[in-house]
């Protein structure tokens, strides 16, 4: 049942708390003809013009007792082209992408410009650095000098790589018009059109692996990349046999003026590094928030994603421009799309890193929801994960407690969700041939299993209170595997940022609340003397300051600070509202009140002029409350129906301009 007029449109449950609701391309909606519950269409995958063509709706609880959606004459027909972690190109049927679409839907789009770091040259790109990091932004090194790779000479041309390699050497070529992979090329075919002028049909070289070539042997990665790379610190090198093991160390990427490459997450959300030897990359970039991560696995499946463009459903997606000589590094899970504006020849290369273990296992579940096939994942990765639990679990054995202590917290979550996700596998009651040849010995694998889990469990549970863990353990087992980590944030603003929003069953939710409070009040505690300093103190004119109210007034604001905000009004009738009321998880640096603080004795009001939320994002100014007069507060309920505060639903109606 399609939507955008529809009588009475809910809050979306699909929705996180951050979405840009305010978009165009949220405002169909859609109503499970089942259960009713309504739904943005985009969130369900869906875009307008296919909503449209339903028939009958069924959402995702709904399909499994009732069947999947109906629709008014033939179901759109989906491409079954499969060449990368995500299908490109699901064109509807008569209606194929142009690329000048690209084009200008690149350039109709506001994009944020580049806030990432931008080192001089590479000298303090080391492993300590990178552990240490407070953000898993991307990052760029202007000079090459201290990264200690080797690359060949700029000046490179693509006839002498195919002369280097053979030309009759096979090569993957996309058409990016379509984003479909084409077959039967070779680097002599593709060095002769490189060289061409006659270029109608965009082409685009971005999967030449080099590894133990002879271009390979003049290539060298950053030394930082081969000292965190997990490939090269815990697969055994007795066992590094041709095409037995992970070749994803060197890419040679030959792209064309125009080339482009639809948004996309690198397999297993891999870090990748991109060198430039001559031309210029323009990189999109979205943060792999939840939110995010959710959006873009719904428009990977949609059946326009040939003709729209992701970033128009996210708030935040950076443009970055990358010259001849520059090297860019991105992170585990940054979707990030690529525009070629002249000629340009690059090497790369993909590496999984231990505090980013919880984003890789994370995103190889995501490619076996959507179906990726076997051959655009990271090769033998469950392999891998087998030989880093056997060695892990036997290190931690024999670890004393000092050495425990340099693990960062990143580090001991990623093998932890190792140690997690090898258990259940291994539980799972059927094993297809080639997941058990990975997982060889299963009663010896759980045993390491076990056993790691039991030791980095432990570890962390003195990192944290014994709330804080309560929660975080029940995250990273049940799957929270993205967030978006910005410079300063607090542990507490870690945990809320990588909450989920369906995380319990219904039965559960009141103790996830609890514990999420919890948290938030000891991080408003820590914060205290910090936020005060934010926050500017209104008096009503006709109050005179003296310095014997100073004193309340600090117990105002940092009631305030602890209170975050209730899920309703009644919770202020209980005397342990704040340990036991429900929690929408937004940041208790916010600095809002329900009025539920029956300590304010004052009647001074409090403004946030100024709010340090974790994420970066601008504070909202917010009209002051008096929390002192429970009698004002109920009067408020009062007022005339036209002056009442709108809620999430009355917002919604209006936007959509319905009358409810």
């Amino acid at each position: 049942m399609s939507s955008s007029d529809s009588e009475d449109p809910q809050e979306c449950p699909l929705c996180a708390e951050d979405a840009p609701i305010e978009l165009p391309a949220y405002e169909t909606w859609l109503q499970c003809d089942v259960c009713e519950e309504w739904y943005h269409g985009i969130c369900v995958g869906l875009l307008a013009t296919e909503c449209e063509r339903i028939d009958k709706f069924h959402c995702k609880k709904c399909v499994e007792k009732h069947g999947p959606s109906s629709y008014k004459g033939p179901e759109l027909r989906r491409s079954s082209r499969q060449h990368s972690s995500v299908d490109y190109t699901m064109l509807n049927e008569g209606q194929p992408a142009t690329f000048n679409q690209y084009l200008l839907r690149l350039d109709g789009h506001e994009f944020m410009d580049d806030e990432f770091e931008h080192l001089d040259d590479g000298h303090e790109v080391t492993v300590e650095w990178l552990r240490s990091r407070d953000t898993n932004d991307p990052f760029v090194v202007e000079s090459a000098q201290g990264l200690g790779m080797e690359m060949p000479e700029s000046k490179i041309t693509v006839a002498e790589i195919a002369d280097i390699m053979g030309r009759e050497t096979s090569v993957s070529v996309m058409d990016v018009l379509t984003q479909e992979e084409l077959s039967d090329w070779t680097l002599g075919s593709w060095a002769q059109y490189f060289g061409s002028t006659d270029r109608r049909r965009i082409l685009n070289v971005i999967s030449l692996e080099v590894t133990d070539t002879p271009l390979g042997d003049k290539i060298r990665r950053p030394r930082v990349v081969d000292e965190v790379d997990l490939v090269e610190r815990y697969w055994p090198a007795a066992k590094r046999k041709p095409n037995k093991y992970p070749r994803v160390k060197t890419y040679c990427l030959m792209s064309v003026e125009n080339a482009y490459t639809d948004f996309h997450v690198d397999f297993s959300a891999t870090w990748v590094y991109y060198h430039v030897l001559s031309g210029e990359k323009v990189f999109y970039l979205v943060p792999p928030t939840p939110s995010n991560m959710r959006k873009f696995e719904s428009w990977s499946k949609s059946p326009e994603q040939a003709v729209s463009l992701f970033a128009e459903s996210v708030r935040q997606c950076f443009k970055v421009h990358v010259a001849a000589g520059q090297t860019l590094f991105i992170p585990a899970g940054w979707i990030h799309a690529v525009f070629t504006p002249a000629d340009t020849i690059v090497i790369g290369g993909n590496f999984l890193v231990l505090q980013s273990l919880n984003t890789h296992i994370g995103t190889y579940k995501l490619e076996a929801r959507t179906h990726v096939p076997v051959r655009y994942r990271f090769p033998f990765f469950l392999k891998l994960c087998r030989y880093m639990v056997e060695l892990l679990a036997r290190k931690w054995c024999k670890m004393d407690q000092r050495a425990k202590t340099k693990w960062t917290l990143s580090e001991l979550e990623g093998a932890f969700v190792l140690a997690a996700f090898l258990e259940a596998r291994v539980a799972a009651d059927e094993h297809e041939p080639s997941e058990a040849r990975a997982l060889g010995d299963l009663e010896s694998l759980r045993v390491h299993a076990v056993n790691l889990l039991q030791l980095t469990g432990a570890e962390l549970g003195l990192r944290m209170t014994p709330d804080e863990w309560a929660n975080r353990e029940l995250q990273l087992r049940e799957g929270c595997h993205f967030r978006w980590i910005r410079p300063g944030m607090s542990q507490g603003s870690l945990l809320l940022a990588a909450r989920p929003r369906r995380l319990r069953a219904a039965g559960e939710s009141g103790v996830t609340g609890r514990s999420i409070i919890k948290i938030r009040k000891k991080t408003a505690e820590r914060s205290a003397p910090q936020k005060l300093t934010k926050l500017v103190r209104g008096r009503p004119s006709s109050s005179t300051p003296s310095n014997d109210n100073d004193d309340d007034d600090n117990d105002n604001l940092l009631s305030a600070l602890r209170s975050g905000r209730a899920k309703n009004s009644q919770s202020s009738e209980s005397d342990d509202s704040m340990g036991d009321s429900g929690s929408d998880g937004s940041d208790a640096s916010s600095g809002e009140s329900d009025g539920s603080d029956a300590g304010s004795s004052d009647s001074d009001d409090f403004v946030v002029s100024d709010s340090d939320d974790g994420y970066g994002r601008r504070p909202k100014r917010r009209k002051s409350v008096q929390t002192s007069d429970l009698s004002k507060r109920s009067a408020s309920h009062a007022l005339p129906p036209n002056n009442r505060p709108k809620n999430a639903r009355q917002r919604i109606a209006e936007r959509l301009k319905i009358k409810l």
